[in-house]
């Protein structure tokens, strides 16, 4: 029938994913969608040999979709598919067979002409089934695990001309994360050759594993990687969270069933014995459920700040109602400049400030424990910025992953912490980077657990190799940002008036204004040099008059060397070429951990801080608190009494 040439049509040639189908077209409106373009001519000539049932199967629902019209089945069995128009009246017929005893497929007679004129007579098509949507998201969902549905729906629509319902557009989704990483439940099981692999392509690295005993289902799994863990047992400082650069530096991070004291009391002490340092670190951190109680258990000795911009926001909406806004605007002000208050006097008198306009006021930011954020109440050495764009922080994060197929629900806490032989906080008063490293690993989130480490792994492997060879294209003993700020106050100290005292302490003039200087203790009275650990143009203008180079105040933390010591160590490649197949459900050793789904659609904003509370809805007609004018059954507000 076929003869002895055959016409193969390769698997490589099939539209397997949108993505495919897209770099080959346009696909937008006024333009022949991408798939008519490429299938129409997909089946085409007696003769023609698929290498499987399956791709003859898939290229006929391309070419039915492409032309128009719906088929069905007359064989269908292992060695023949016999297929007609459905259309009773239509000519079109299509019969394939076996060749030779499998798999190959060929068609032995088709009558390639419709005489029903190819019309479904509707926007959808009744071949888009699940799984022909799963084939065609595929390649999109490689490069952006959080491929949402609707926009699989606005695809599909721009490329394959057709619609398909939301619901097919979910399922379809399903269908391809199933395919593409495998079942979210075996993937726990698979976390026990990980994390042995991990550890040999990694040593020195700290993962620990929990399953519960009885249950066998997965507790809690801690990963900290020797590269990450180097740069704190640095010499000169150990640095994580923000780096030198301002950038983020994860150290460790781990995944729960929850967020529970007991979770942080065991992420602590994994990361205390990853460290194998007895220096005192100060952590930054929301405040976090159990987090405020593990932190004093574990590291007793060590300084515990919480955000301001939490703190802040609880303020203003215990605040709510009780004030006018531009009164309440005022005490924001008054509380910025408390946290932001670097001596113990300027501290008291701007509390002095808050009791004066309103001691209630006063008593929400004692019950907010603002001296936690304060640089003024710091103990220890005060080592940052005025502003948000601090050098370095200590910031835990946690957020929630959640697996709409298996109703999964994952803990991920990160933490970031920096560190000297005496505690510094490099003035950060914000856990920005909690929200940054969530951020980050967005994508990573709605994966397996398996492939969500592995992830977290590859995108701070990568991360690091980046900055690694910035680094050393960089020719100033200091990165560029701060080299900017040394350059700038030398420049600004010309102006300034010097008054010599004995060489180590110095009296300097601005604008009709004294500074004291002293050389010695590495301080200035504006308070920005011991604060920064960059001199400022006070400082500055003193190193002048003694003929001192500035370079030799500036603290290491913010050299080149220090920066390039950071990435001096790599994280390794965990190759999976040879990991063993997934087990049977039935088989799997360790289970999920036991959740239960929640009605409505699963959370994904990030979860509030202790003491942080939802915006208090205010009604602009009776002033009253928790409605909105719309649904106010309240007499109006009357301040006049009328």
């Amino acid at each position: 029938m076929h003869g002895g040439s055959l016409e193969t049509t390769e698997p490589l040639q099939l539209p397997r994913s949108s993505l495919e189908l897209y770099d080959r077209g346009q696909g937008a409106e006024g333009v022949v969608p991408v798939l008519t373009q490429y299938s129409v001519g997909r089946i085409h000539s007696v003769g023609q040999v698929f290498i499987s049932k399956e791709l003859l199967q898939m290229e006929l629902t391309n070419y039915a979709i492409a032309r128009g019209f719906n088929w069905k089945y007359l064989k269908n069995d292992s060695v023949r598919l016999t297929v007609r128009c459905n259309v009773s009246v239509c000519t079109w017929r299509l019969y394939t067979s076996v060749v030779r005893g499998g798999p190959q497929f060929a068609i032995k007679s088709l009558n390639n002409i419709h005489t029903c004129g190819c019309d479904i007579m509707s926007d959808g098509h009744p071949r888009t089934s699940k799984k022909w949507v799963a084939n065609a998201v595929k390649g999109k969902l490689v490069d952006k695990p959080t491929y949402r549905a609707s926009e699989m729906m606005s695809d599909i629509r721009r490329e394959y001309g057709i619609c398909i319902p939301y619901h097919q557009a979910w399922w379809g989704k399903e269908v391809a994360v199933s395919s593409l990483y495998g079942d979210f439940k075996t993937s726990y099981y698979m976390l026990n050759w990980y994390n042995e692999r991990a550890l040999q392509s990694n040593p020195g690295s700290i993962l620990s594993l929990e399953v519960d005993p009885e249950t066998q289902r997965f507790k809690r799994f801690f990963i900290c990687f020797e590269a990450s863990a180097y740069w704190f047992e640095s010499a000169i400082l150990a640095a994580s969270a923000l780096n030198s650069n301002n950038e983020l530096f994860t150290v460790a991070y781990s995944i729960v069933d929850s967020e529970t004291y007991d979770n942080w009391v065991w992420f602590l002490q994994n990361l205390k014995k990853a460290l194998l340092s007895d220096r005192r670190i100060a952590f930054l951190s929301d405040r976090g459920r159990g987090l405020k109680e593990a932190i004093p258990d574990i590291f007793p000795n060590d300084h515990h700040g919480y955000c301001f911009q939490h703190i802040m926001q609880n303020f203003n909406d215990q605040c709510a109602g009780k004030y006018g806004a531009p009164f309440k605007k005022l005490l924001r002000k008054i509380l910025q400049r408390i946290a932001y208050a670097i001596t113990e006097q300027e501290y008291e008198d701007t509390m002095m400030a808050m009791e004066l306009n309103s001691a209630d006021a006063k008593e929400l930011v004692l019950r907010n424990d603002v001296e936690h954020c304060s640089h003024a109440r710091f103990p220890g050495q005060r080592f940052g910025s005025l502003n948000t764009q601090a050098i370095c922080s200590i910031t835990f994060c946690h957020l929630w992953a959640y697996s709409y197929r298996d109703n999964l629900l994952q803990n991920i806490f990160d933490v970031n912490l920096i560190s000297f032989t005496l505690p510094y906080r490099f003035g950060e008063l914000y856990s920005n980077l909690a929200e940054s490293f969530n951020n980050w690993i967005h994508d990573a989130r709605s994966l397996p657990i398996l492939q969500m480490v592995d992830k977290i792994r590859v995108q701070m492997m990568e991360m690091a190799a980046k900055r690694k060879i910035d680094a050393a294209l960089w020719d100033t003993p200091y990165y560029p940002k701060v080299q900017k700020i040394i350059e700038k106050n030398l420049q600004e100290r010309r102006s300034l008036a010097i008054r010599h005292l004995d060489g180590i302490k110095f009296e300097v003039v601005e604008s009709m204004k004294t500074y004291a200087v002293d050389l010695h203790l590495q301080t200035s009275s504006c308070g920005h040099w011991q604060v920064v650990k960059i001199p400022c143009k006070h400082a500055c203008a003193a190193f002048g008059s003694n003929k001192e180079a500035v370079t030799q105040y500036v603290s290491a933390f913010y050299s080149t060397e220090v920066y390039r010591a950071a990435y001096e160590r790599n994280i390794q490649p965990i190759p999976t070429f040879d990991m063993p197949d997934p087990p049977q459900p039935s088989d799997v050793l360790i289970k999920p951990p036991t959740t239960k789904r929640l009605p409505g659609r699963p959370r994904k904003r990030r979860i509030h801080s202790r003491g942080e509370v939802d915006h208090a809805y205010i009604c602009s007609r009776c002033k009253q608190i928790g409605h909105n004018r719309r649904t106010c059954s309240n007499p109006p507000h009357n301040p006049d009494g009328f």
